[in-house]
């Protein structure tokens, strides 16, 4: 039996662009390629001494996937483990699938070849081969592997960004199958990469999948909790999370009491003893706590910390996240005997980030740029911060950290103010994933906090959600 790699749960893998894969660690055996974002460009090529001159002439589809993965498991077995050498490996990887699945292409395949060979395109994303591949691999009398084989052209249609083929295969999966983890995790993706779109359709397939995919995340954390299939995994925090982003959904689509059944629902079931009592329920209870925190005050007026500047030198600074005083709210302005008044746009965003996230830098940078282009910068004060404690563990200054925070700083823009910031005033807002954001008006309450994966749809949906909130406010928040 071939050795075959299966890739963390899909909605981790979002958080990464293609180069970025030091989460690989939760990586299982299994018979899924790596869920590699669609959106993610097409990587360098690699020199032929490292991708073609070790190649065998001749490969099978599935002989031709594990030397694809060759590099990659060899990286991860090693001693260090370096997220280096992994990010090296996938790049080499990733183009011997490219090169092999060109190969292979002249092939005349059948049975479960045909499957193999959709992998291994997959893997190397060429979407269009592999969708060929898995159509007919679908299409062939009584298949081994009718699941994988649609959860792999779900993937496939994603690459295409064919989000509405991508429904239709999980609706044929929710039909034909009992729920597990990797239909809950391609659910996920399908979701993740439809908030990306400007396509009002999209939006619609996100409704019909958050409705399918609801009942089954109630039903199994009323039960014990966790989700497996076809070698992935699902825990309850996981579960609770996208439990909250439907309701989340529904909250900011003005269905408030829809939202709260579902949040009563799963605290409910998060009380569970099973869950209670799993590694999970720490996290559960800090994802509640930032879904409650909507519409509330801010625990925290300012941030008292040592800002990064570009250089690499570093000043003590103070920067309020709103301003009591009602003048500081407005411009007056005085035309001859008329008086004008306009309103600021006086919203603190805060991005919160971590050297342990791998996401946080690229993820930062996308988020300015869609908010520039969108002009929503313009009077919104942004943010970046981090503590001791969200990098090393510990609240106190490690000089081993320095260096690679200040690299970090050092690619993110000038402008924008880069914090650290004692974890006591961070730790209040339950962050316990990185990167995320918090918006806060400027009076003080809370108009968005959650984290995010970094993918374009998680921060296409939060900015929409932050325009939104403007109009369900309470009546004393701005």
């Amino acid at each position: 039996m071939s050795s075959a790699w299966y890739p963390p749960p899909m909605r981790t893998v979002l958080v990464l662009a293609a180069l970025s894969v030091s989460v690989l660690a939760q990586q299982t055996q299994g018979v899924l390629p790596p869920a590699v974002p669609p959106s993610a460009v097409r990587l360098p090529a690699t020199s032929p001494s490292q991708t073609q001159t070790e190649a065998p002439s001749s490969l099978t589809p599935s002989a031709a996937y594990q030397y694809a993965m060759e590099p990659f498991n060899n990286a991860r077995n090693a001693p260090d483990d370096l997220t280096d050498a992994d990010k090296w490996a996938l790049r080499i990887g990733m183009q011997r699938a490219s090169q092999q699945c060109e190969i292979l292409k002249t092939q005349r395949l059948t049975g479960e070849d045909l499957l193999a060979f959709g992998k291994l395109c997959l893997f190397g994303q060429d979407f269009d081969f592999a969708r060929e591949a898995l159509i007919g691999y679908l299409g062939t009398p009584a298949p081994k592997s009718p699941e994988v084989g649609r959860l792999l052209l779900l993937r496939a249609f994603l690459g295409l960004r064919q989000i509405s083929a991508a429904e239709s295969q999980a609706e044929s999966l929710l039909s034909a199958y009992s729920y597990d983890a990797s239909i809950h995790l391609g659910i996920d993706q399908i979701v993740d990469e439809a908030g990306g779109s400007i396509d009002p359709a999209d939006a619609d397939a996100i409704a019909r999948l958050n409705e399918q995919q609801l009942p089954h995340i109630l039903d199994v954390l009323a039960g014990d909790g966790s989700l497996k299939g076809n070698g992935d995994f699902v825990d309850a925090a996981t579960l609770v999370r996208d439990a909250l982003r439907i309701a989340n959904a529904l909250r900011f689509n003005g269905k408030p009491d829809d939202a709260e059944k579902i949040v009563g629902q799963v605290s409910a079931d998060a009380a569970g003893d099973a869950i209670v009592h799993s590694a999970s329920n720490a996290a559960i209870q800090d994802a509640l706590t930032r879904y409650a925190f909507f519409q509330q005050p801010s625990p925290v007026r300012a941030f008292h910390g040592t800002e990064m500047l570009p250089a690499g030198a570093t000043v003590n600074r103070t920067v309020l996240l709103y301003d009591p005083n009602p003048a500081a709210h407005r411009i007056v302005r005085h035309i001859g005997k008329d008086t004008m008044v306009r309103m600021l746009d006086d919203r603190t965003l805060v991005l919160v980030f971590s050297l342990a996230s791998p996401a946080s830098g690229p993820a930062i940078n996308k988020i300015l740029a869609q908010l520039a282009k969108d002009h929503l910068t313009s009077g919104m004060k942004v943010i970046a911060v981090t503590s001791w404690a969200a990098n090393t563990g510990v609240d106190t200054p490690d000089p081993a950290a320095l260096a690679p925070l200040r690299a970090f700083r050092a690619a993110l823009p000038a402008k924008l103010p880069v914090l650290i910031v004692p974890d006591d005033e961070l730790h209040p807002f339950a962050i316990d994933q990185w990167p995320a954001a918090l918006l806060v008006s400027g009076k003080g309450r809370v108009l968005w906090l959650d984290t995010l994966s970094g993918s374009d749809g998680s921060i296409l949906q939060m900015e929409r959600q932050m325009e939104s909130a403007a109009t369900l406010q309470l009546p004393d928040s701005s």
